[in-house]
């Protein structure tokens, strides 16, 4: 064998490092996220807190309406609130999850769905993902950033022009 054919066949592992590796988990692809996915995730689950308290409370309009609504909630009013948290949670946090991995959100939603995902599909699947998309050597990396930028940044000094003493 010539040392062109033994080149031809070498793997380039550079290629398998640059290369996106994504694969598919009960129908669901589990791929890398880009920036403007993770962004419009953070968004999203940014507004989640916000759309619960407000149909949950829907008449408060701060956190200290929500705190007297809490402190003046009776035992039936305790039940209705338990009542539509236990079906609203749920709902809105599959829907940021069909939105995240990119699952239809009937297979999560629609009772009568053709291919629904069962509770153990769906925790195999945000395990993969979560694995697949590990940020935790970024943010390592942004807090060395952030310590290396604060050693270096010093409060301005004045210039006074002399350098002796």
């Amino acid at each position: 064998m010539s040392v062109i054919e033994r080149l031809a066949r070498k793997k380039d592992k550079s290629l398998e490092i640059s290369a996106p590796h994504s694969y598919t988990l009960h129908g669901v692809e589990i791929h890398k996220l880009s920036v403007a996915e993770y962004v419009e995730f953070l968004r999203m689950a940014d507004s989640l807190p916000e759309l619960i308290f407000g149909i949950a409370f829907p008449e408060c309009d701060n956190v200290a309406d929500v705190i007297d609504k809490l402190a003046g909630l009776d035992k039936k009013a305790v039940l209705q609130l338990t009542g539509r948290l236990l079906t609203t949670v749920p709902t809105e946090f599959c829907r940021l999850l069909s939105s995240l991995l990119g699952i239809d959100e009937k297979r999560l939603l629609d009772v009568n769905c053709d291919n629904p995902l069962t509770l153990n599909e769906l925790l195999e699947i945000i395990v993969a993902f979560a694995k697949e998309n590990d940020y935790s050597d970024f943010f390592t990396s942004v807090q060395l950033l952030k310590q290396i930028f604060s050693r270096t940044v010093s409060p301005t000094q004045e210039n006074t022009g002399c350098s002796v003493g």
